[in-house]
């Protein structure tokens, strides 16, 4: 390096993930307990006050962390013990899948008019389960169905989105899979 020059290494700034393991270790309890929850809101409540450089408002990271905890700690582990089940429970399974819907509107505030309305329509229908995804402020939906069923909810829900938005539904694309692909082996 040249002489005089001195040279700053900086961690990456800490993620939800690392702060809820954190706060979990520091007070010896799974990372799904409530008590981590609440720890890690009250570490953050002091850089929750909005008007920062990040320009989000106050509250906003304490939303934001109260939909990751309660996706990436309580739900997503839940769907898992729902679908290896031999029979998977579908009332469980719903209820699980809506909560993560309802959590991503009302705490992400991400969805657009589209992604919320998609899955109620779905569910409406007939689908087991319903749920937008993608990085937000756009993005998909997806819906569980009975595969008896797949080709007239499909049709269904197409046109119901047809009525609701038509001057979206030229950029629409509605598909079935009734058995979805391999799943990735190895990330190189």
């Amino acid at each position: 390096g040249s002489a005089g020059v001195k040279r700053r290494c900086s961690q990456p700034p800490p993620t939800l993930a690392s702060v809820t393991a954190a706060a979990a270790a520091e007070l010896g309890l799974p990372r799904s307990d409530q008590g981590v929850r609440r720890a890690v809101l009250a570490r953050i409540a002091s850089a929750d006050r909005g008007g920062g450089p990040s320009g989000f408002p106050a509250g906003a990271l304490a939303r934001r962390y109260e939909q990751f905890h309660a996706e990436s700690e309580v739900l997503i582990p839940a769907v898992r013990g729902a679908l290896s089940q031999r029979e998977v429970p579908l009332p469980t399974l719903a209820s699980l899948v809506d909560r993560s819907q309802a959590l991503t509107a009302s705490h992400l505030r991400n969805t657009l008019e589209e992604t919320e309305w998609l899955p109620a329509a779905a569910r409406r229908l007939g689908a087991v389960a319903a749920s937008a995804f993608g990085a937000g402020f756009g993005g998909s939906v997806w819906a569980l169905v009975e595969a008896g069923r797949a080709r007239e909810i499909l049709a269904e829900w197409s046109r119901a989105y047809a009525e609701e938005y038509p001057h979206r539904q030229a950029h629409a694309r509605f598909f079935a899979m009734e058995s979805p692909p391999p799943g990735a082996c190895s990330v190189v």
